[in-house]
């Protein structure tokens, strides 16, 4: 069992109360918390008495129970720091951990305190689950089994069908059973996607492998007419390789490279021919030249005048004879000059002849290679073809090979499409059994499952306890739930009746008789227990005196048997006083408001 003793709350800047911190001790007792509004004379309302309530369901859950917008929860006069520390320990298992909640607004900071060491998690919202956790609670059943506000919330039979039903698997501790089902719901359905795919995978591959089977009939017959084409083609090429092999002659190339060699000496010879006339006719034009300079230096030798035109000397009979000699020994150079160029006209005539030879020749060996580059071209083209029909014969060969294949590929495929269909086969059985696992899974956690076994087990004891509390305020029906939580209200004349069919006073005892039953439940099924409850406005509506007499007895006699902090909520001025003859008296915890401020002052009596 866990056992979670709320110790004490401190209110500072929060909804009506100021600067001043409002501090509050859950103590054992039956404790009253009133006041009055300084503000409105004689008046009670609106003196910030829910605010206690609010704070400590503020401090745990980060809301208030009216759900006020957070911008409104900080003080309107003071409009800052915000703040609301709560301390409580928890004993479980003779282990005693002490617990502080220091939750503030403006700025807005959450902070969890165990045993002095911060835990605070990395953010707000986490650190609010984390509470809840450590306190085994939710909003709604803490507001209806520690907190019961008549005006601010909805009570549990008022709730909808569905809602109750949450709310009491929450307190029953069955709500993993709803979780269960959630799960197994999901791991059903995600099975059953993987039942669907792989049947559709094996309807795919029974179609798969009747299309291999018809596809391999078809290539099978399709084969044989290939092989039939192929084996004539490679016939035919076979036939033609023979005779281009044989016609293939290998000294050609030979020939024609000495042929080449041939012509390359003809034309050098040429051009040696060419060479040689053309410096024979630059001589035999030097010596035209040389005769015209002769002839002319001789024209210009000596004068048939008396004087010489030059010097106007006497011209001597030596001087002619000399004239003379110098003429005749230039007739005779010319004479030589003439003879050397018969000479070359007789060796241009030969070069020419020879060079005319040569000529005839290279046009004749130019013939020749005409030939032998004609016998290389077709011996180029019948290579081209051998190396063509060579290549298409290992095509051919290829092909026939492929052609065998190709039903051997098919067979394989057919082969492991089979096994692949077997492998599907089992894994659907597999897939089977898990759904079949999970149907009974789903049915053992499902309302007619162990939670129906388990909740008609406990449905007892609490029905019982709903039926002691009704009793006691001496209610004017009786309220039993069965398996599936619904309700059954009977009234006193044994008639079925809605719990809206009842007034104010009689909703309440079956209001407050759920609460104590479901505070109960909670103790005992839950595994754990909470040392205060707080009761706002409990005796300020509905309830006449009799019934407030009858609910302050159950109230005593919790706060006596289990040494509870009860704080109840009211303006009454009388409600002072229900906590004074107690064994553990209570506290009377005022508050006045004053300038729009709520703080608590010392209650004289």
């Amino acid at each position: 069992m866990k056992y979670v003793n709320f110790k004490k709350v401190k209110i500072v800047n929060f909804l009506s109360v100021g600067e001043d911190p409002v501090e509050v001790d859950f103590r054992p007792g039956l404790h009253v918390i009133t006041g009055e509004n300084k503000d409105k004379q004689d008046r009670r309302n609106g003196v910030g008495k829910s605010t206690i309530a609010d704070a400590i369901h503020f401090a745990i859950f980060g809301n208030t129970i009216r759900e006020l917008k957070k911008d409104n929860i900080v003080n309107n006069i003071i409009c800052k720091d915000c703040r609301v520390e709560l301390l409580f320990n928890i004993e479980h298992d003779d282990n005693i951990t002490e617990y502080q909640i220091i939750r503030s607004l403006e700025p807005s900071r959450c902070k969890l305190l165990i045993n002095n060491i911060d835990n605070t998690r990395d953010s707000i919202a986490n650190t609010t689950n984390y509470i809840c956790k450590v306190l085994d609670t939710t909003e709604e059943i803490f507001q209806n089994c520690v907190i019961l506000t008549v005006n601010n919330t909805v009570p549990f039979m008022a709730k909808k069908k569905v809602d109750k039903r949450k709310f009491i698997e929450g307190v029953f501790g069955l709500e993993i059973f709803s979780q269960m089902l959630s799960h197994v719901r999901q791991d059903y359905n995600e099975v059953k996607r993987d039942f669907e795919v792989e049947a559709t995978r094996y309807e795919e591959s029974e179609k798969n492998i009747k299309q291999l089977r018809l596809q391999r009939d078809r290539i099978i017959g399709e084969s044989d007419a290939k092989k039939e084409k192929y084996e004539k083609r490679q016939k035919n090429n076979t036939n033609e390789l023979e005779k281009l092999s044989a016609k293939v002659f290998n000294s050609t190339e030979k020939d024609l490279e000495k042929v080449n060699e041939s012509i390359s000496s003809i034309e050098a010879g040429i051009e040696l021919c060419n060479g040689k006339l053309n410096k024979i006719t630059g001589k035999i034009a030097g010596y035209e030249k040389d005769i015209a300079h002769k002839n002319e230096t001789s024209d210009k030798i000596g004068t048939s005048k008396e004087k010489c035109p030059v010097c106007l000397q006497a011209v001597t009979d030596h001087d002619r004879a000399h004239i003379d000699d110098e003429k005749k020994k230039i007739q005779e150079d010319i004479c030589k000059i003439k003879t050397n160029i018969e000479d070359g006209k007789i060796n241009i005539d030969n070069v020419t002849t020879t060079k005319s030879k040569l000529k005839e020749y290279h046009s004749s060996q130019i013939n020749l290679r005409n030939d032998h580059l004609l016998k290389v071209q077709e011996n180029k083209n019948d290579k081209s073809r051998i190396k063509q029909l060579d290549e298409w014969n290992i095509q051919l060969v290829q092909d026939l090979s492929s052609i065998k294949n190709e039903t051997t590929h098919l067979d394989n495929d057919i082969k492991a499409a089979e096994e692949r269909l077997a492998s599907l086969k089992h894994k659907i059985d597999e897939i089977r059994h898990k759904i079949s696992i999970l149907d009974a899974i789903k049915f053992i956690v499902s309302e007619e499952g162990v939670k129906s076994y388990i909740v008609r087990k406990i449905l007892q004891l609490f029905n019982n306890k709903i039926m002691h509390y009704l009793q006691k305020m001496d209610a004017n029906c009786c309220c039993i739930f069965n398996e599936y939580f619904e309700e059954e209200i009977v009234d006193e004349k044994g008639k079925m009746c809605s719990y809206f069919n009842f007034s104010g006073a009689e909703r309440k005892n079956i209001d407050l008789a759920c609460l104590f039953a479901f505070m109960d439940i909670r103790r005992l099924q839950g595994n754990v227990s909470y040392n205060f409850s707080v009761y706002d406005e409990l005796l300020d509506s509905s309830l006449d005196e009799r019934g407030v007499d009858l609910v302050l007895d159950i109230l005593r006699h919790r706060v006596e048997s289990m040494n509870e902090c009860a704080m109840v909520i009211s303006h009454r001025k009388e409600s002072t006083t229900i906590g004074s003859h107690y064994k553990n008296p209570g506290e009377v915890i005022y508050l006045e408001k004053k300038n729009g401020i709520t703080r608590r002052v010392e209650y004289t009596g």
